[in-house]
């Protein structure tokens, strides 16, 4: 009787078969598609919103506002009476997001815009409708051809997310 020594060509195909499946299926895992960027960088613009119109309904005296960053990489909330300052929120850090950095890493590649063009400032009223700022403000991904509209109903400050283009 000889001993067996090693792998048959047969198990070794079968095996790296299986690593190659496996690899496969949990590379879809990693990546971060576009439409998830997008969706991140909404949510995130959403939550920052409620803070600052909160923050602007328990000090009506000193608004806080929404300021989109002139390059389109991102935003920060600040109150009107320090416009140039970042407010801090509950965990002691700036209310300031770079898309693709930090907090926002999720949303790298997006970049946020107003509608209007020279409006890059939202600021909210004592009772959280929207004082001033662009009637929308748009969201794309310019590699994933995508992009999403965020829309402020004046009267209350509620913001509505769509995304016009398949």
């Amino acid at each position: 009787m000889t001993r067996r020594r090693g792998f048959t060509l047969l198990e070794l195909l079968i095996v790296v078969l299986i690593i190659a499946t496996l690899a496969a299926l949990s590379i879809d895992l990693f990546r971060t598609h576009g439409e998830e960027r997008l969706q991140g960088a909404a949510r995130l613009f959403r939550a920052d919103v409620e803070w600052a119109r909160s923050a602007t309904l328990s000090n009506p005296d000193d608004p806080a506002a929404i300021h989109l960053m002139a390059d389109g990489s991102g935003w920060y909330v600040a109150r009107n009476s320090s416009p140039l300052a970042p407010m801090t929120g509950s965990d002691g850090s700036e209310i300031r997001r770079v898309l693709g950095v930090d907090m926002a890493q999720v949303a790298d590649g997006v970049s946020i815009a107003p509608s209007t063009a020279g409006l890059n400032k939202i600021e909210f009223d004592p009772f959280g409708g929207v004082r001033t700022g662009p009637s929308s403000v748009v969201m794309t991904l310019p590699d994933f051809e995508r992009e999403c509209l965020i829309t402020f109903e004046s009267g209350t400050g509620l913001l509505q997310i769509s995304y016009p283009n398949p």
